[in-house]
């Protein structure tokens, strides 16, 4: 009878040490796939970071006031108005 205990007894435990191996396996693979991860997830935010910066300097040299007269005497022909000359009549 106390044969039979100790028997169920150290079934349970080395069924428990290896339940317990498997998730620390199991924890350990996980963890370093979300390492993996993080780490390409870093790098492509660096680079969407650095496109972003390179996308905002085209944006603001295409849209400024000098390139905008450029584009339009250039391309379309447009000329930049002249003041007229006012001639004053004394009569």
């Amino acid at each position: 009878m106390i044969v039979q205990k100790e028997f169920i007894y150290i079934s349970l435990m080395c069924f428990l040490i290896l339940f317990l191996s498997f998730e620390k396996v199991k924890l350990s693979w996980e963890f370093s796939t979300l390492h993996n991860n993080f780490e390409n997830l870093q790098i492509e935010y660096d680079n969407l970071k650095d496109m972003n910066l390179k996308l905002i300097t085209q944006f603001n040299i295409e849209n400024s006031p000098a390139s905008i007269e450029k584009i339009a005497k250039e391309n379309l022909g447009m000329e930049k108005k002249r003041p007229k000359k006012i001639i004053k009549n004394e009569e």
